[in-house]
């Protein structure tokens, strides 16, 4: 029953994550970072790539205190939002195992203290991260395969990972 229990919240971390997105459309501060999170030819990009706390990832600009927060190498991401509830970010094209290894590494070399860890086997692969850390509390949840009402459009649904950082 824990199990399902388990399952359950990262979905609703998933779908908090969506709603954070859906609720920020018209806000024009929010930040949608596709183009230029995943481009490399930037020199502030290749810098902050190769700084990045983990070998297999780069940093992502982000509103708030935050400023910058890891994401796996590869990673198309389609979502960078900020609003006063917090910061959502969403992508695609890293395994749920990737995404989970890449997280255990890279959270704690950003400052941040993971606090839970747990993963789920299944045709959905689903795996929940949640950590704490600059004044923010966070759930990485990801699933091998989503439904397309739990994905934004031009995501698809094989491997979508979504982070959702509210203020403490």
């Amino acid at each position: 029953m824990n199990t399902y229990r388990n399952v359950a919240t990262a979905l609703a971390a998933c779908a908090a994550c969506l709603s954070l997105a859906a609720c920020s459309a018209g806000i024009t501060t929010a930040s949608t970072a596709t183009t230029a999170a995943t481009s490399s030819s930037s020199p502030s990009r290749s810098a902050a790539a190769s700084s990045s706390p983990a070998s297999d990832g780069r940093m992502i600009e982000v509103s708030g205190s935050i400023g910058r927060f890891p994401v796996p190498a590869g990673a198309k991401v389609a979502e960078n939002v900020s609003t006063s509830a917090g910061i959502g970010i969403m992508f695609s094209k890293v395994t749920p195992a990737k995404v989970q290894s890449f997280y255990i590494q890279a959270l704690p070399k950003a400052g941040y203290r993971v606090t839970g860890n747990q993963s789920f086997s299944g045709s959905d692969g689903v795996m929940l991260i949640q950590f704490t850390g600059h004044g923010y509390k966070g759930t990485v949840s990801t699933m091998a395969t989503a439904d397309k009402s739990d994905t934004l459009p031009g995501l698809g649904t094989k491997n979508v990972t979504s982070i959702l950082l509210e203020p403490k």
